[in-house]
């Protein structure tokens, strides 16, 4: 995993309510927003490792598993809708990359 996806999975993880994981359509859209901007920025996003990342991370195991899934679709180029857009800025990856950089 990359330190970009790694820091976007940070950023998600504390935007999400863990007890429901991406069940939520704000949660849901803004991990779509997250994972497709990594995708156009041509980060490989492996369902496998984000999965692992979610569990290790506080995220219940079944929660995980959807949010690795969802990785992985957008990550093979498959299509979402994103019903809530706008939940991240529109310079996301610039600030994901200045918290890796300083870290």
């Amino acid at each position: 995993m990359t330190p970009l996806v790694e820091e976007a999975l940070k950023s998600l993880t504390v935007m999400v309510n863990l007890s429901t994981g991406i069940l939520h359509p704000s949660d849901e859209s803004a991990a779509k927003e997250y994972f497709k901007a990594l995708y156009k920025e041509g980060e490989p996003l492996i369902g496998s490792e984000v999965t692992q990342w979610a569990i290790t991370n506080g995220w219940q195991p079944k929660h995980g598993k959807e949010l690795g899934d969802l990785a992985q679709k957008i990550g093979s180029g498959g299509r979402v809708v994103i019903k809530n857009k706008g939940m991240l800025r529109s310079n996301i990856i610039q600030i994901l990359k200045d918290r890796t950089t300083n870290a």
